[in-house]
């Protein structure tokens, strides 16, 4: 037996929606110009909520806490360790000289694994900035960098997450800049903290790019998940021949037990 549509309305399958049930969901869908069945076939995908993100980005801090501290506490004093003793025997009065200059060369290169480990540290944790905050971790990273970095204002000390996420997001950009935007580019760090919110402008003088016509790398990539995974936004605007300046804003919540 054939039931009439009529007495169904609302659960009997819509034909001209290739069988999908007219629901009440289904047109408010058309209403809004949308194809219940488009939706259903290509569904939009999850994303994690912000208190989600935020979580996730405190594991990861803390992990990379917990590797910074096993650098520290277990190769660096090792190598710290031999190299002390190798320059003991090296400048020891009984050792022969062909021998002392062996050690002296063991000691030069246990030297520079040493200084590497502490630069593989400091990119998983700088202790700078867990100790002094942003701007001091910054005016470090800027005089490392391999071009012209002038930093100008200044921050309050906020969550770890936070300053976490703008000391690598501006550490990104430098990267990005000493890449892309010619060794003699000048770049320019601005730090604003304006009533519980951090904005930040990165801005160089080099070569430019245009944005709609070249996709973000993994480097833009990673600074944007930072900024958002704490609530925060973030854009890039650049021109061939004119320089880029990204621009990133995000929640900064004072550090309740630290006045600076």
């Amino acid at each position: 037996m054939e039931l009439p549509h009529s007495r169904l309305k609302g659960t009997w399958p819509d034909r001209e929606m290739g069988g999908q049930f007219d629901t009440q969901e289904s047109r408010a869908e058309r209403r809004h110009g949308r194809s219940p069945v488009a939706s259903a076939r290509n569904p939009q995908p999850i994303r994690p909520s912000w208190p989600t993100r935020a979580r996730t980005t405190r594991a990861g801090l803390d992990e990379r806490r917990r590797l910074e501290r096993a650098l520290h506490d277990g190769v660096q004093n090792e190598l710290v360790a031999l190299i002390l003793e190798l320059a003991l025997a090296a400048h020891d009065p009984d050792t022969p000289p062909a021998l002392a200059s062996t050690l002296a060369g063991l000691e030069a290169r246990a030297q520079v694994a040493l200084d590497s480990v502490r630069d593989i540290a400091r990119g998983i944790y700088p202790s700078l900035l867990a100790d002094l905050g942003l701007r001091e971790a910054l005016l470090a990273q800027a005089v490392r960098a391999p071009i012209n970095v002038s930093l100008v204002g200044n921050a309050p000390r906020s969550t770890e997450e936070a300053e976490d996420a703008v000391y690598f997001s501006c550490s990104e950009a430098i990267q990005n800049a000493s890449k892309h935007a010619g060794r003699t580019a000048q770049v320019t760090l601005r730090l604003r903290y304006d009533q519980g919110s951090l904005a930040v402008h990165v801005a160089d003088d080099g070569r430019g790019f245009d944005p709609a016509g070249a996709p973000d790398g993994a480097g833009l990539q990673n600074i944007r998940d930072r900024i958002r995974n704490l609530g925060g936004s973030f854009r890039v605007a650049s021109d061939p021949g004119r320089g880029t300046v990204l621009t990133l804003s995000l929640p900064w919540p004072r550090r309740p037990d630290v006045r600076r």
